[in-house]
């Protein structure tokens, strides 16, 4: 019985040593389940906190940056306003210096046009002292036929006023019913390329050259005369260049230019009336 009770308690001994390492076991499992479960939600504690720390730095980031991009839209479009008015203050400017041009330029149209006709009247002067010449010739006169060659001859240098009534006279006086008039200077056909006040010096040489054909003409083989007329087309045909080279220069340079060319052909104009008689 001694051998069985021992063996009995050495057998419970060790179901009860199992019995505790069994509920060991479980206690050991049950906390590093616990455990396990304490760091896995204090990890997702933590990592939730990074996400929200995150996000708010996320998000303090885009309001910087949005305040950055409306600061800067809000400089630009203050640029564009600015620039807007800049422009604006150009086109006024320029606006007002196109009018001043334009005022400027009717202004010295206005003065070539001036110079023009006073250029003209010169011209009509000269003429006006030719016909006039002529008409002293005839007083007292009968016309034959080489008077009125020569009357046809200075209406072609006449002013349209005064050669109706010149070859009325010469017409009356040949008993003929025949009319004449008087055209105009072909500044092209003469070889002159010239506008405004350059036009109307240009037609005064080209009349100033048909008055010396005419002088050529009526006193042909005096040697005096001959060596005025050679000097005198030298003149006309410097003249002639100064008129075309004076249409490529300045507007002020020109107008002083073409002063300079009607003083030489005043000069020029009374030079030729004393060869033909006539006072200025």
């Amino acid at each position: 019985m001694g051998k069985l009770t021992t063996y009995r308690d050495k057998r419970a001994e060790l179901r009860a040593h199992a019995a505790a390492l069994k509920a060991t076991a479980m206690t050991e499992a049950k906390l590093a389940a616990k455990e396990t479960r304490h760091k896995a939600k204090e990890a997702h504690r933590v990592e939730l906190a990074e996400a929200k720390k995150r996000a708010k730095l996320a998000g303090k980031n885009a309001d910087r940056k949005a305040k950055r991009e409306a600061k800067r839209a809000k400089r630009q479009d203050a640029l564009a306003r600015k620039a807007s008015r800049r422009d604006r203050k150009a086109e006024k400017t320029l606006a007002k210096q196109e009018r001043a041009t334009l005022k400027r330029e009717a202004k010295f149209l206005a003065k070539d046009r001036k110079a023009a006709e006073k250029i003209e009247a010169a011209g009509r002067k000269h003429e006006y002292q030719l016909a006039e010449m002529e008409l002293k010739k005839l007083e007292g006169t009968k016309l034959g036929k080489e008077d009125v060659q020569r009357w046809l001859s200075l209406a072609k240098v006449a002013t349209p006023v005064l050669l109706p009534m010149v070859y009325k006279l010469v017409s009356n006086a040949q008993g003929s019913d025949r009319s004449a008039g008087a055209g105009a200077v072909d500044l092209k056909a003469a070889g002159i390329d010239a506008t405004g006040p350059g036009a109307a010096l240009g037609a005064r040489i080209v009349r100033l050259e048909q008055t010396l054909d005419q002088l050529e003409s009526d006193r042909r083989g005096d040697r005096q005369v001959e060596d005025f007329i050679a000097s005198t087309r030298s003149r006309l045909k410097d003249l002639r260049t100064a008129v075309e080279t004076a249409e490529t220069t300045p507007t002020s340079q020109r107008r002083e230019v073409h002063s300079a060319i009607s003083g030489e052909l005043d000069r020029v104009n009374k030079d030729v009336l004393a060869r033909l008689g006539v006072a200025p």
